[in-house]
């Protein structure tokens, strides 16, 4: 446990991180760019659509006036890049995770490539040439995460090389793998996960759901933990954290989000009081959090995609699997995220099979609304 009182949620889809410490009796204050009515805490909407840390975030902080050493501050989404946000989130409390600059250095392309080739770490190749895109490359966003910005190449697309890129696209299957980090860099895997992608208006592998306890034979997680233990010593990474790669003739790395990510929910039985509480205790007291007696168990979930432009006038808390729920009167445009359906069984099967019942139900429900 913690002696700070105050909790500051930073990012998007807040639901579950806000639901996974609510039992702290702690003051949780949530700053969230969707602001769901399920949110539990305090809440404020940040208006940047990816829950960047950014001015409007400062600004709220501001006016709340915590004690900067009862504070406790997570940041799940990632920072504006016009100044140096994580500096300045630390006049309001003690930051927990990896820093602005850590972040930015793992997303550095030109270096992380060295890095990687000289580690014998696989990863789809990318460029800034035109002539590479008569083969068959995805564009790619430096910046954004989820599958935002992915597109399949077509002729007559012009990139933006200041922020996109061209990918060679590998056909396989796309998994994550998380791992938590004690500040002094010891470091243990929780889990794999299988994940679900999606087309929306806005791209075309929109990251859209997962599902847990995923396993693989020795020599890919020998592999995988080779590839972990690179990225935790030479990015000196603590908390909760997480890599996509993809499975097809070989293991390829995709990229790593060095913050906690949506899938680590799926998680949250693992933990003695829940995975917010063990990102927490990994960075402040060099723990594991781990419980002594979790059963093996399938947690998945799905987010649904708005296909048409809408408002909500129905309300979903009647749903127990539904989450990151919109209030009513909430408006709702063309791609973006309506809710999440998420279930759990002792069986992968059967939770796949029951996470696709409760789809159909839902959507069945919603008629005339257009679901992806």
């Amino acid at each position: 446990m913690f002696r700070q009182n105050n909790i500051v949620l930073i990012g998007n889809s807040l639901v579950e991180q806000s639901k996974s410490i609510a039992h702290l009796n702690k003051r949780v204050i949530n700053i969230d760019s969707f602001n769901d009515d399920d949110l539990i805490g305090e809440n404020y909407k940040n208006s940047n659509l990816f829950g960047l840390v950014n001015d409007e975030v400062l600004l709220i902080l501001k006016k709340l006036n915590l004690d900067k050493n009862s504070t406790l501050i997570i940041v799940s989404s990632d920072y504006e890049r016009d100044k140096n946000y994580y500096k300045l989130l630390q006049s309001y409390g003690r930051v927990i995770g990896n820093s602005q600059q850590t972040i930015a250095k793992t997303q550095d392309y030109d270096e992380l490539s060295k890095k990687l080739k000289k580690n014998n770490i696989k990863f789809p190749k990318r460029t800034l040439s035109k002539n590479a895109s008569s083969e068959n490359f995805l564009i790619k966003n430096k910046f954004l995460s989820g599958g935002f910005g992915i597109k399949r190449y077509e002729k007559k697309i012009i990139i933006e090389k200041e922020k996109e890129y061209y990918q060679e696209y590998i056909e396989g299957k796309v998994y994550s793998i998380l791992f938590l980090v004690k500040n002094n860099r010891d470091y243990k895997i929780i889990g794999i996960n299988e994940i679900f992608c999606k087309e929306t208006v806005h791209t075309d592998f929109c990251f859209s759901g997962a599902i847990n306890n995923i396993v693989l034979d020795d020599k890919k997680n020998i592999y995988l933990d080779n590839v972990i233990n690179f990225f935790v010593k030479e990015y000196e990474l603590v908390g909760i954290n997480g890599i996509d790669f993809i499975i097809s003739d070989e293991i390829y790395f995709l990229e790593i989000n060095a913050r906690i990510t949506q899938t680590s929910f799926l998680y949250n039985n693992f933990f003695k009081d829940g995975y917010v509480d063990a990102h927490i205790d990994s960075d402040i007291n060099n723990n594991f959090s781990f419980a002594s007696d979790t059963k093996m168990h399938y947690a998945c979930f799905e987010n649904l995609f708005s296909k048409s432009s809408l408002s909500i006038n129905f309300d979903l808390k009647n749903y127990s699997f539904v989450s990151n729920i919109p209030k009513i009167n909430t408006h709702i445009e063309v791609g973006q995220p309506i809710c999440t359906i998420s279930v759990n069984s002792d069986n992968e099967k059967k939770a796949k099979k029951l996470l696709s019942d409760n789809i159909l139900l839902l959507k069945n429900k919603l008629k005339p609304i257009e679901i992806i």
